[in-house]
């Protein structure tokens, strides 16, 4: 498992040059499909691409302190003797996903509303370039060794173990293969989004039906990780508070969606 790659005699992460991957391949993705269906203005969309992309950064990189935070101001008495170093690296360095989600989507209602551009085709065009980019993320998450799975059978079907040099993961223990298996399904998800979004006049349908689907899929899938510092308050983990929430938040949009333009 390779976690660098050596370019040009530089010694890069896998992981950076996947997110890289993915960016460019989202922009792909959105320039075709807009392309396709001739719905929206291709300047309109790249230049609500690029602030999607700095709001999903933002998002993406100060959830988790923010969540890491409350942590410590409920957990006070047991974090007071931690050492202000290690208090900071526990609290800072590591991006989120659903961050990156919720910042994306509030930097491009924003800037839809300031200029007038429609919100809901936007989004309709935009889910299957995020899952497809998501899909790659978690290949880089492979390879980085975070988000990785509960401990499973050595046989097991799905199973991956790390290697020694494992930068997060557990090493020399069969782990159940949680980021490929994500990556599957968002690229799947990806593929029917995509085919949605140009087979149907239906405004709304495809960005609602990513609303449902990820995260019912991400809150299966979090009884399945194994990298539990990732943050549990009571029974759930903040991924499943967020999917539950995402998931009323997609219901709630369709039901607008389908007064609106009957959708369904």
């Amino acid at each position: 498992m390779r976690t660098h790659m050596n370019i040009f005699g530089l010694d890069i992460p896998t992981y950076l040059l996947l997110i890289i991957v993915a960016v460019v391949s989202a922009w792909i993705t959105l320039m075709l499909l807009a392309k396709k269906k001739k719905c929206l203005n291709t300047v309109d969309v790249s230049l609500t691409y690029l602030m999607a992309l700095c709001g999903g950064i933002i998002g993406a990189v100060i959830l988790r302190p923010i969540m890491r935070i409350i942590t410590v101001v409920i957990e006070w008495e047991y974090f007071r003797e931690v050492p202000a170093g290690v208090l900071l690296n526990y609290i800072t360095g590591e991006i989120v996903f659903y961050g990156g989600l919720l910042g994306g989507m509030l930097a491009v209602f924003i800037f839809c509303r300031t200029f007038k551009i429609s919100i809901a085709s936007v989004f309709d065009l935009f889910v299957p370039a995020l899952a497809l980019a998501h899909a790659i993320g978690r290949v880089g998450c492979y390879f980085a060794g975070c988000c990785y799975g509960i401990e499973v059978a050595s046989n097991h079907p799905f199973s991956t173990v790390y290697p020694t040099n494992s930068l997060i993961a557990p090493p020399n223990i069969p782990l159940l293969n949680i980021p490929l298996i994500e990556a599957t399904f968002l690229i799947t998800l990806s593929s029917v989004l995509a085919y949605i979004y140009l087979k149907s006049k239906k405004i709304g349908l495809s960005a609602s039906i990513y609303l449902l689907a990820y995260p019912t899929s991400r809150f299966i899938m979090e009884f399945y990780r194994g990298d539990i510092i990732r943050g549990r308050y009571g029974l759930m983990t903040t991924s499943q508070y967020i999917s539950v929430i995402v998931f009323i938040f997609g219901l709630t949009y369709l039901w607008r969606m389908h007064r609106k333009t009957k959708i369904i």
